[in-house]
């Protein structure tokens, strides 16, 4: 057990660590990128030795949502397949396997069980195993890992619902891919070095994105504290910040949050909107960002609680509409934002502290963890 696994212990925290994570995220990014070469070197040079032919990333919760968020780009990077499921999924369905697979399993405290069990599983079917944890070769995960890596996230994130673990998670999975991309020859040096440019600048952007949210929550501050039912509607690669931001503001403000993939939530979920329902949209730019305006524009007539987050100049209070730098593949980092605030700012407008989980032993008594 750690020093805040009891309740007692848990109120003793600052209640508001959880924006302070928030606030950390900038520099903790900036940290990865710029020893991008020393924590990714040994498991480069053990990919170049290998040529794995196949990646697989699980994770539960946080850390699967950051996996699904980087997969897209780890494939285009590595040229290979790259797969994302829950531990449990994959066990249950993945039966076929080469010895040239590598399986990344990420859990941020490193004592997910199902992550371990994973691991186990894949170490059976003669596949390499690396796990990603806060502490690398001290977690309890390393132990069943061929190789321990750390997130190298800064200060151990000690609020309940995770932030800037999040992000390091996935800017360490893009990191991995780019840099082994770069030894393997699947990249130039040209576009290695158009990417480290893009990643910079939308570093260089999270804290105007920080400040703008805090703004926007503040401005709808008495819309969201009456919600019962909230939506969170995304598309492209922000879906797996669709499926985060759901996980962070309900465990923040403890009623049912729901999160649906633009067209998924044409099947038939529209069915259940009233004026009741809160809807947020992420509309990065792209090709489906029209189409999440009508949408938008069309649920106008069912609920009044819409809130649009992208580039939308647009003087709607409800939306936050800002100078995102809106990068196709790296845009992941700054929409999750909004969303982590809106989980922190609600709760504690609820009078609800974030950091003390309804159920403080569950993980123990469900022995998950």
């Amino acid at each position: 057990m750690t020093q805040y696994d009891k309740a007692s212990d848990l109120k003793k925290m600052n209640e508001d660590a959880m924006f302070e994570y928030i606030q950390e995220t900038p520099a903790v990014l900036q940290g990865l990128l710029d020893h991008r070469k020393e924590y990714t070197k040994e498991f480069v040079d053990n990919f170049v030795k290998n040529k794995y032919e196949k990646v697989i990333l699980i994770g539960s919760g946080t850390s699967y949502h950051g996996s699904l968020s980087t997969r897209a780009f780890m494939e285009r990077t590595l040229q290979i397949p790259v797969d994302a499921n829950y531990p449990l999924l994959y066990m249950n369905f993945t039966s076929v396997f080469d010895r040239k697979t590598i399986v990344i399993g990420t859990s941020q405290g490193g004592e997910s069980k199902s992550t371990i069990h994973g691991l186990e599983y894949s170490k059976k079917h003669g596949c390499y195993t690396v796990s990603l944890t806060e502490q690398g070769a001290e977690s309890k995960l390393a132990q069943y890992s061929d190789m321990a890596l750390k997130l190298n996230c800064g200060e151990k994130e000690l609020a309940g619902p995770k932030t800037k673990g999040y992000q390091a998670t996935m800017l360490n999975l893009i990191l991995l891919a780019l840099e082994t991309g770069l030894a393997m020859g699947t990249i130039d040096e040209d576009y290695y070095n158009s990417v480290i440019e893009r990643i910079q600048k939308t570093i260089n952007n999270l804290q105007n994105v920080i400040d703008a949210s805090v703004d926007w929550y503040n401005r709808n501050r008495d819309e969201f504290v009456i919600g019962k039912r909230m939506i969170v509607v995304g598309y492209d690669n922000n879906y797996g910040n669709v499926l985060e931001g759901r996980l962070k503001i309900e465990e923040a403000v403890r009623y049912g949050i729901e999160g649906y993939e633009l067209e998924e939530f044409f099947h038939g979920i529209y069915h259940s909107i009233d004026e009741g329902v809160h809807i947020v949209y992420l509309a990065q730019d792209g090709n489906s960002k029209e189409r999440a305006i009508k949408l938008r524009n069309f649920m106008h007539d069912y609920t009044p609680h819409e809130f649009m987050i992208g580039n939308l100049h647009s003087d709607n209070p409800q939306d936050l509409s800002i100078e995102f730098v809106d990068d196709k593949e790296f845009c992941i980092f700054e929409y999750i934002i909004p969303l982590q605030i809106l989980a922190f700012f609600c709760s504690k407008d609820l009078g609800i502290n974030a950091n003390i989980p309804k159920i403080v032993n569950f993980h123990y008594l469900m022995g998950s963890k």
